[in-house]
């Protein structure tokens, strides 16, 4: 998780025909056309939490005022506020929001009707041209383009498989932004970028299956132990005289954490999560992100010499 940087950056079948019409398909991908089409439907959103003020980008689904973007610019602000182009600047209420993938839905008053731009599933491959339109550190409108570099991705510590690796060039701020395919529909919405020049986003079937439930007014929590560590390498064995040679070894335990209470301790490796064998600390991580707050699970812990069952009560990521 840690060579990632969060950025501060679907449709009903009911609603098709209030969406930008998609162009007709083309073997060659038209940047300036995708978005003249687009862009107006996607905006900068202001995000005040405890008297700062966080940025990213959203972007309409539905020409009545819901919008999506991602879970960590929204869900935690005591105000939005989504300025699109032409400087309309509307407040924005916090429909509902999931935190394991890293979304959220906001709704508008707009005093006319948006525009909006369309979530389609399928048909993602490896090589695929997409557009990406956002507001990276908070300059409306900005477009990059690139391609698809792999239809499935995850990320620790969100839900397994609901990501897509793109090379389009993003920045903080384009968080929540659309990944465009070329024919101006919704593919993806961006969350976070990576040293090395790829970005994630969250795949439209993601958004889709997650998308009823967010429009419920669901409010999605990510579980949390409360430790910070890393992967057992052959040096990390040798310099810290593990006994195993998979596992997660623990560093540092948050105070008044879930781990605090069950009396985790640095140094300890975690080799096995309710009897399923964790092989690194990205895999440790993606088998806690499919449990929920408040459940237990059994951790097999190597301390020393001796194997222990740790028993923890997850907490909510904060």
């Amino acid at each position: 998780m840690s060579r990632w940087g969060l950025l501060a950056l679907a449709v009903w079948m009911s609603i098709a025909t209030a969406v930008i019409p998609a162009a007709a398909q083309t073997t060659v991908l038209d940047p300036q056309a995708i978005y003249e089409r687009a862009a107006p439907a996607v905006g900068l959103v202001r995000a005040m939490v405890n008297g700062r003020t966080g940025i990213g980008t959203a972007f309409s689904i539905d020409r009545d005022g819901l919008l999506l973007t991602a879970g960590h610019v929204a869900r935690r602000a005591d105000e939005l506020v989504v300025e699109f182009p032409g400087d309309r600047a509307l407040p924005a209420r916090l429909v509902g929001y999931d935190a394991r993938r890293d979304l959220a839905l906001l709704r508008v008053t707009a005093p006319a009707l948006l525009p909006a731009i369309e979530v389609v599933n399928g048909g993602l491959r490896a090589g695929e041209p997409i557009v990406v339109i956002g507001t990276p550190r908070g300059r409306p409108g900005v477009m990059t383009t690139g391609e698809i570099v792999a239809p499935r991705a995850s990320l620790p510590g969100l839900a397994r498989e609901t990501l897509i690796r793109i090379n389009a060039p993003v920045a903080p701020g384009n968080s929540g932004g659309p990944v465009l395919n070329g024919r101006g529909q919704a593919v993806g919405l961006v969350i976070a970028r990576g040293n090395d020049g790829s970005a994630l986003a969250v795949s439209a079937s993601t958004i889709l299956a997650s998308l009823q439930a967010l429009r419920d007014g669901a409010r999605v929590e990510r579980p949390w132990i409360g430790i910070a560590g890393r992967s057992l390498t052959p040096e990390v064995i040798r310099e810290r005289r593990v006994t195993v040679d998979q596992g997660g070894l623990v560093e540092d335990i948050v105070p008044d954490s879930p781990a605090a209470a069950a009396d985790l301790r640095p140094e300890d490796v975690i080799v096995a999560v309710d009897g399923r064998a964790v092989a690194s600390w990205e895999d440790l991580l993606g088998v806690v992100a499919e449990r929920e707050p408040g459940q237990r699970v059994r951790l097999m812990v190597v301390r020393g010499s001796a194997r222990l069952d740790v028993q923890v009560t997850l907490g909510v990521r904060p």
